[in-house]
């Protein structure tokens, strides 16, 4: 992982630069919009709190990024997002991600919850052996 945020920096820059004019602009990709915005607030958010949800967002949104885009679809959506008006809505778009982490951090404590809940039963029927 360490090897994807270090040059974060490098690929937002390499974002602003401009680029060749494609046939057609691509397609901005949510989570790679909500990588970028957050690690914009983790390297620049100065309260600690605010910072370390930032800093969460960031290795979610990259996990989701790494496991579906190739290096080059990583690259071509970071320039789509460097194609966005974010300005004033940066904030919006840091919340609206920081939320959806929150809902799926949510979402799975449920479902271990219930998988925990469904095997206690049988843990507690099956005879401890040697005892």
């Amino acid at each position: 992982m360490r090897r994807h945020i270090a040059p974060l920096s490098l690929v937002l820059s390499l974002a602003l630069l401009p680029a060749a004019a494609p046939a057609q602009t691509p397609t901005a990709d949510p989570d790679v919009r909500c990588l970028l915005v957050s690690n914009v607030f983790a390297e620049k958010e100065p309260d600690a709190k605010k910072k370390q949800v930032a800093i969460l967002t960031v290795t979610y949104y990259l996990g989701r990024v790494d496991a579906k885009l190739s290096p080059e679809k990583f690259r071509t959506a970071v320039v789509a997002v460097g194609k966005e008006p974010l300005g004033k809505d940066i904030a919006t778009t840091m919340t609206n991600c920081a939320r959806a982490l929150q809902t799926k951090q949510v979402a799975t404590a449920e479902m271990m919850q219930g998988i925990a809940k469904s095997q206690a039963p049988a843990a507690a029927a099956t005879p401890a052996k040697g005892r």
